[in-house]
């Protein structure tokens, strides 16, 4: 949800980060997203390497804290290109560089314009969406999803800040890593299918629950440390009080009532 077609927001990703010579990600070769030719296609470029997934317990843990430290690095330079609205990635209209503390001055003698709630709005209408799928589903009912909107709103806070390009699905299976010299270190990050315009919180969660198992706790450290030394905005760092809303939207979106729920009751305000 919230990424459209994938083609599409693949495309886009991709396109914009394409100036990004020195990261490990796929160049677009060709595309036709509207199956002019036949069907849609989007061809990339060749990313040698293997997925983290399969051989997790192949790297010691300094290496893989190395990874995590990468992913991190290259993560956050992706949240600093931003996407003319949240939500689907448009290809005509591609995410621009928009580098941290980069603020519009105003005009003299006018005043101050209204602090830009897009971020919230949209998070509202992503959660709304969520619960009425959950409830029509049968997995929650009106009583708990009120409970969980009160909770959520009172926990999300608008950042004035335009939508970053997210990820959107970060995993082991769309980490790649290669061996060099009898060392594991980043090669790749695929999967740009689910990219879209939100807030970087939203790939911490991902991270955060997708590398949840003991293999991988050097490479969640490796990764927060990275990109918490990134930005200095306390709420795109990986901060519980910031992660806590879009957690929950991520086992919405997932099918995962119970988990949802489950937030209320852990006292999620760190």
């Amino acid at each position: 949800p919230g990424a459209g077609d994938p083609l599409a927001a693949e495309a886009a990703a991709l396109r914009a980060l394409g100036a990004e010579v020195e990261l490990p990600l796929p160049a677009v070769l060709a595309q036709d997203l509207q199956g002019e030719a036949g069907l849609p296609y989007l061809l990339l470029s060749y990313l040698e390497g293997t997925p983290l997934l399969e051989l997790a317990g192949a790297l010691d843990e300094e290496q893989r804290y190395a990874v995590g430290r990468a992913l991190g690095a290259l993560v956050a330079r992706a949240h600093q290109y931003s996407a003319p609205a949240y939500g689907a990635l448009d290809p005509a209209r591609p995410p621009a560089y928009h580098p941290a503390g980069a603020v519009a001055r105003a005009a003299p003698n006018t005043l101050p314009a209204r602090v830009d709630d897009s971020d919230v709005r949209y998070y509202h209408a992503r959660l709304q969406a969520a619960l009425d799928a959950a409830h029509g589903a049968g997995e929650l009912d009106a009583a708990g999803a009120a409970r969980l909107v009160a909770w959520a709103m009172a926990r999300v806070a608008s950042t004035g800040q335009p939508a970053a390009l997210t990820h959107g699905d970060l995993r082991p299976g769309r980490v790649l890593v290669r061996r060099r010299e009898r060392r594991w270190s980043l090669a790749g990050l695929t999967g740009w299918g689910y990219a879209q315009g939100w807030r970087p919180a939203w790939d911490h969660v991902a991270l955060m629950e997708h590398f949840a198992g003991p293999e991988y706790f050097s490479v969640r450290v490796g990764y927060g440390n990275a990109y918490d030394e990134s930005t200095e905005r306390r709420y795109d760092q990986l901060r519980e009080f910031a992660l806590a809303p879009y957690r929950l939207v991520l086992f919405l979106e997932a099918g995962r009532a119970d988990l949802a729920l489950a937030l209320l009751s852990r006292g999620e305000e760190r």
